[in-house]
């Protein structure tokens, strides 16, 4: 009899990660982003072949991928290492060389259109403007760059072009809850909610060939909905609102009758057809939970990134009424039965708001009794029914997982969004804490058996509970996470800036607070054994935020462990980076908690 090794945390990690894809204009091939040779490149696939070649071998994280316009080539923009500065190239659709088409040093250039005719880029870029971005377009063919306006008083950003090039929407971006859509044409701006105020967000749009603009607002309301502004008669009209659910996402189809829509239910992600001339528009069933990207060939097939808890990411195409699967990602070794589906619960806080959480449980057979807390980040974020790695591996380990979306997280409102700006460090922790509670009185978790791993406003969490609440946890494993809230509005990347006073407060008028809020302040009691993690090239969170924590820890005697990945940012993209991080994790905890 042949006796098969158990799968280990490499398995998990080695487990291709597809992020990103484009269609060519004739909807035969898709390029995409994948790890397949333990780094992220990009692939493409014949869609009636399916198997996939590979475009590129440059090692780095894609923040853009599309076709161009006559599908002739692709255009692409990539990072180094993590330093979030994007740079534009062309690529081959054989694959090959990165041909430059604007790079610059320390610069990030954000890919937005491109013309119908192929010849004009559109891009926002921090080249002249580091703190609000101003809008170019660069020829082709002169290869002269031109700038369209002017970043100013917030982020600029772009979001549709007209196909006459006559007119296109952008927003100012003053915050993640505050964002405000402008259409501009005949070189002027007119905002697509005349009247309205800061406090709201307008995202997604599309412009139609008559000028009609559809965008997704929150204004008013506490989700999104789908919008349209007439410019012509300059009204505003608000055309479909689903309850307890926030639109997020627009794509037109191409004879511009209709558009898919995509909305958030809290931890779920739906799909709509929506027609534009009768206003009908009926849910469309997704093959995933999650949807990270959408998009419509010209034929009109509609095309989908997503995954689900127990499935990772993968490409499904949505042809003569049904969903065929274009890529074959799984968990190598595992079979899909074998990883953990969450339940989904809801508890009161304190102050009797809802909370809505994740709980992983491992087979009972494997079961340690140990529960691991996961802050998530952001904090204006929130955990959903995907695919997550780092959850199913601590689950195969036998651990529990549980994954509260508090206060501050995305998906349940602007109000429940807001709450976290200028309160970093008490309601989020205290809705964390009473889920805790509500768990252990249902005896769902073992109190004396709990662990808390975080990274970036997660890694904060982390620190804070372990230097707050110090007797309920037995180990603690912070990411990339904030330890001195001073330090940290002041080493944010410029762009970020203008809205630190809003989101964490401002260092002078709120120092009481900052000084309150931070967990270097309570070093004293960060007596338990603790795991540091952070990338050398973070941009969000600097690496000087973990060195301070560390270097104070280490002087007054507490267990700690500290790991650095020179060739990292914020968040991990190399895959023996991850098995290094998450093997690193299991020995700490295996060491710490069972002896």
């Amino acid at each position: 009899m042949v006796t098969f090794k158990k799968p280990d945390v490499r398995a998990f990690l080695k487990t291709v990660k597809v992020t990103r894809f484009a269609v060519s204009p004739d909807g035969k091939t898709i390029a995409f982003q994948a790890d397949f040779t333990g780094v992220p490149e990009i692939w493409a696939m014949d869609v009636e072949v399916g198997f996939p070649y590979q475009l590129t071998s440059v090692g780095q994280v894609a923040y853009d991928l599309r076709f161009s316009t006559d599908g002739s080539f692709i255009i692409v923009s990539f990072d180094h290492d993590g330093n979030e500065k994007a740079q534009l190239y062309g690529l081959s659709v054989e694959g090959g060389e990165l041909t430059p088409i604007r790079t610059r040093e320390n610069t990030h250039f954000n890919v937005c259109a491109q013309s119908k005719d192929g010849q004009t880029l559109y891009y926002t870029s921090d080249q002249d403007n580091k703190t609000y971005f101003n809008l170019y377009t660069y020829h082709f063919e002169t290869e002269e760059e031109s700038m369209v306006l002017e970043g100013e008083g917030a982020r600029l950003s772009l979001s549709a072009l007209s196909e006459d090039e006559q007119s296109f929407t952008y927003a100012n971006v003053y915050g993640n809850t505050s964002s405000v859509g402008y259409l501009y044409r005949n070189g002027t701006s007119e905002p697509l909610i005349p009247g309205a105020d800061r406090e709201h967000v307008t995202s997604d749009s599309v412009i139609l060939k008559d000028g009609t603009v559809y965008f997704t607002t929150n204004v008013n309301q506490e989700f999104s909905f789908l919008a349209r502004y007439s410019p012509q008669t300059k009204t505003f009209e608000e055309l479909l609102t689903i309850d307890g659910e926030a639109i997020t996402s627009l794509t037109l189809t191409e004879d511009e009758t209709s558009m898919y829509l995509i909305a958030t239910a809290g931890v779920l992600d739906k799909c709509y057809h929506y027609h534009l001339d009768t206003g009908v528009y009926e849910e469309r069933a997704l093959p995933v939970k999650s949807v990270e990207q959408v998009e419509l060939t010209t034929s009109g097939s509609l095309v989908v990134l997503g995954s689900t808890p127990t499935r990772p990411s993968n490409i499904y195409m949505y042809h003569e009424n049904k969903w065929n699967q274009l890529t074959e990602v799984r968990v190598t070794g595992i079979h899909e039965q074998e990883l953990s589906e969450p339940d989904v619960i809801r508890y009161s806080s304190y102050d009797g708001l809802e909370i809505e959480a994740l709980l992983y449980k491992p087979q009972p057979d494997k079961a340690n009794g140990y529960t691991v807390l996961m802050p998530h980040g952001g904090p204006q974020w929130a955990d959903l029914l995907d695919y997550d790695a780092n959850s199913q591996i601590l689950v195969y380990e036998g651990y529990q997982v549980f994954m509260p979306n508090y206060r501050g997280s995305t998906r349940y409102g602007a109000s429940f969004t807001k709450m976290v700006e200028g309160d970093w460090g008490d309601g989020p922790r205290f809705d964390i804490l009473q889920g805790l509670d509500e768990l252990a009185v249902q005896k769902k978790i073992d109190p004396e058996k709990l662990v808390v791993l975080g990274g970036s406003y997660g890694g904060y969490m982390t620190l804070l509970l372990h230097g707050r609440h110090p007797e309920r946890f037995k180990a603690a494993v912070d990411i990339c996470g904030v330890s001195n809230l001073f330090s940290f509005v002041e080493t944010v990347p410029e762009s970020w800036k203008p809205f630190m006073n809003r989101w964490v407060g401002d260092p002078e008028k709120d120092k009481e607070r900052l000084i309150k809020d931070s967990p270097i302040t309570y070093l004293e009691t960060m007596t338990k054994p603790m795991l540091v993690i952070q990338g050398a090239n973070d941009p969000r969170v600097v690496k000087e935020e973990s060195d301070q924590i560390v270097d104070a820890l280490k002087k007054q005697g507490t267990d700690i462990d500290y790991l650095v990945f020179e060739d990292e940012g914020h968040g991990f993209t190399k895959v023996e980076n991850r098995i290094t991080m998450f093997e690193t994790i299991i020995r700490f905890l295996h060491r710490h908690l069972h002896g």
